[in-house]
């Protein structure tokens, strides 16, 4: 019998069946299953004649009605087409055929888009990553999937790269320099030779993870065009199976621009690997937040495939748990969501649609401030008030107590919803993990990425609720979540004040609060917000100090920025240069440098008399600038594209930078960023404006004025409350 960690599965298009890769003590074994997933059919009219249309086709091995539910939540089995496909290739096809037979909203599909290798696993009883053994004909578990302590499995990592250029952006027209494996650079006399030495030492290593630095968006397109130019693409086998066809390094899936939370973001293409897991380390969202201990957490507890979640987001594991969850439930899974939004007038829209709650900072200097804050609160409100879209204004229950605030919706109180069943083990996990990471029993390192990891699930899990193409989306629970959300502040804004607290800022999870004489202390106030509103709410620290600073268009407070210091030493920073990533390094060190001088001040008539040397700190910044003994590095901006070259209208820095990429044949996607110094503002050649990041031999003249300026700028930012204007912080400079 067969034991191990089931490192990667994936499907065999050609033979028809699934791979699955085990591996244990460090040797791997390749297991091969047929698999035949199906897909239902439902239909208000007769099925029949659907049955006979497909009766005719080659592509459907075999077909039969039988009862299913449909509706989360109820528990009414509905007669729907059970649709075997011959082959694993055909389903989709069958099913958009079927779909375009209906003009594509007279059918309702199921089970058509779950992930082949998420499905086979489930079905058969086990896991992405999990222990188990094979006994020739099934896996048998030997392992809990929400285990909290389970066994890591043991990977053999390879960092593979390019070998660096001396300076100067990278060109596919250009031979390979070298390949770069772990500490070691292979660099033979010609490229074919370099490319099919290094090919021979990945294999001879047999790594379970190859690690890369923007693997999918340069590197492995890099090195696929270089063997295609020196005729050895063929030899491009990066992954375990030994079928040449199967295993060419090409992408699974192409790159693409997307908006997201009010942003452009860029996917680069997908090259996976099979039997091996490609890990793009500068790519990934989840190992950037929480490394790879996250990523194999959240792989397991979603059944997504480390490599293959590696370059997916918060949504698509929490989206993937939820469906999990309902099969587990023996619901199909609909393919295409039809649930309209309920008819509101347009004063029950104005009512409804109102997101969080924000109370307006006081916006200057304060000390004694105390912050608290809801950990997770519309997780919570989830569970604790069992908000799913099967629980909202449910047909079982329409003269329920429960009842959102403001909204008057009724929440069912005969059943408990899929969202508060999957999302109660996630809230207590992602509290076992912060506990464990204050522990020094615990590794601080490794429960502090678990923690990360759960908290952006938890952070998406709200957002998907009203997000119109989400599986278990509805709009009605997302309104509900922030009415309660609302309730909720004002509550705890009304206990703080009765006890003898002034509130000078509050924001949807969080209250900043000032005590007066005789006032009840800060924790025994959390645990009295916490008995009031049934969510606990604790104490995230007590400031020595804090500043809210004001909206540089409006002078009305800013909602999210502001900077503090705990009695512990810590600074808290929000919404400042020092927190974007855009930022050059110059300006960010000279904030921090002035946030220094402050972390001195233990009272609020300290700060202020600190306030001359920050200003003093800054100088000394401006004179290293112009005495040019800044390092040019230290002055590059990062800048995120929003759009095609084409549509800039106007003629800003990055449009200067990505024409000179363009005259370099380097295209730049919405959502990628650029990197480059400012050298003359004012000029109108684009060549002159800026200088590229890779082009810069640091000896370029740079632009000390337009330096000097977002100096200020930054300086402003803290330092306007006292009257520090930007204009007047240049004539200091």
């Amino acid at each position: 019998m067969l034991r191990g960690n089931i490192l990667d599965v994936y499907p065999d298009y050609e033979k028809n069946v699934m791979v699955t890769w085990l591996l244990q003590n460090g040797k791997t074994t390749r297991i091969e299953e047929p698999y035949e997933p199906c897909f239902y059919v439902h239909t208000s009219q007769d099925i029949s004649e659907v049955a006979k249309a497909l009766e005719l086709l080659p592509q459907v091995k075999r077909l039969q009605l039988t009862p299913a539910k449909l509706t989360l939540g109820s528990p009414r089995h509905t007669m729907v087409l059970e649709v075997v496909p011959k082959t694993l290739s055909s389903l989709h096809t069958l099913a958009n055929l079927i779909d375009s037979w209906g003009s594509f909203h007279w059918y309702q599909l199921f089970n058509v888009d779950i992930r082949l290798p998420t499905r086979y696993l489930q079905e058969r009883g086990v896991f992405c990553h999990a222990q188990v053994a094979w006994d020739g004909r099934r896996f048998i578990l030997d392992d809990d999937q929400w285990a909290l302590d389970y066994e890591v499995p043991s990977l053999k990592i390879l960092h593979l790269d390019i070998a660096p250029k001396k300076q100067g952006v990278p060109s596919f027209q250009e031979p390979l320099p070298g390949i770069a494996i772990n500490d070691e650079v292979i660099q033979e006399d010609n490229e074919t030779d370099t490319i099919l030495s290094a090919l021979n030492q990945i294999q001879q290593i047999d790594p379970d993870v190859i690690a890369t630095v923007n693997g999918d968006s340069l590197l492995f397109p890099f090195l696929y065009h270089r063997a295609k130019l020196c005729g050895i693409e063929h030899e491009m086998n990066l992954g375990r199976e030994t079928n040449q066809k199967k295993s060419n390094l090409r992408p699974v899936k192409k790159a693409k621009s997307y908006f997201s939370y009010g942003r452009i973001v860029y996917r680069p293409a997908f090259y996976t690997l099979l039997g091996r897991i490609h890990l793009d380390t500068a790519q990934s969202f989840f190992y950037g937040e929480s490394g790879l201990r996250g990523i194999l957490d959240i792989a397991r507890c979603a059944n997504i495939p480390l490599q293959l979640l590696s370059r997916l987001g918060p949504g698509t594991a929490i989206s993937q748990i939820e469906i999990n969850a309902a099969m587990a439930k023996d619901y199909l899974v609909p393919w295409k969501k039809n649930m309209p939004e309920n008819w509101k007038t347009a004063e029950e829209l104005l009512i409804a649609d109102r997101g969080g709650l924000v109370l307006e900072p006081v916006v200057g200097l304060h000390e004694n401030v105390v912050e608290l804050d809801y950990a997770s609160l519309y997780p919570n409100i989830m569970v604790v008030h069992n908000i799913s879209p099967e629980t909202m204004l449910c047909s079982c229950c329409p003269d329920s107590t429960k009842r959102v605030p403001q909204l008057g919706y009724h929440i069912c109180e005969k059943q408990k919803g899929l969202l508060p069943a999957i999302l109660e083990p996630i809230l207590q996990r992602r509290f076992c993990f912060k506990a464990r990471a204050k522990n020094p029993r615990y590794d601080h390192a490794v429960y502090t990425e678990l923690q990360k990891a759960w908290k952006w699930i938890l952070v998406v899990c709200f957002g998907y609720t009203g997000y119109r193409n989400a599986r278990y989306g509805r709009i009605e629970c997302h309104e509900s979540i922030t009415a309660f959300s609302r309730d909720i502040l004002l509550t705890a804004s009304e206990v703080a004040q009765q006890t003898g607290y002034e509130v000078l800022h509050g924001i949807v999870d969080s209250l900043w609060v000032k005590g007066s004489e005789g006032c009840v202390r800060p924790f025994h106030l959390s645990r009295m917000i916490s008995h009031r509103t049934g969510i606990r709410m604790d104490v995230e620290g007590h400031y020595k100090w804090i500043v809210f600073l004001p909206n540089k268009a409006t002078g009305v407070g800013a909602l999210t920025r502001y900077y503090g210091l705990f009695e512990n030493g810590a600074v808290k920073i929000r919404g400042v240069e020092l927190r974007q990533h855009n930022t050059p390094a110059f300006l960010k060190n000279a904030q921090q440098e002035m946030l220094t001088v402050f972390k001195q001040a233990r009272t609020a008539d300290e700060f202020r008399a600190l306030i001359p040397t920050s200003v003093e700190v800054l100088r000394r910044s401006a004179v290293a600038l112009r005495d040019g003994a800044v390092d040019h590095k230290d002055l590059v901006f990062t800048t995120t594209i929003s759009k095609d070259i084409v549509n800039y209208r106007v003629n800003t820095l990055p449009k200067s930078a990505l024409l000179q990429l363009r005259d370099l044949d380097v295209q730049v996607q919405p959502g990628q960023s650029i990197h480059y110094i400012v050298t003359d503002e004012s000029s109108h050649n684009y060549k002159r404006r800026v200088c590229l990041a890779e082009k810069m031999q640091r000896i370029e003249d740079i632009d000390v004025n337009y330096y000097l300026r977002q100096l200020a700028k930054c300086a402003e930012s803290l330092l306007i409350p006292f009257d520090y204007t930007r204009e007047k912080l240049q004539g200091m400079l």
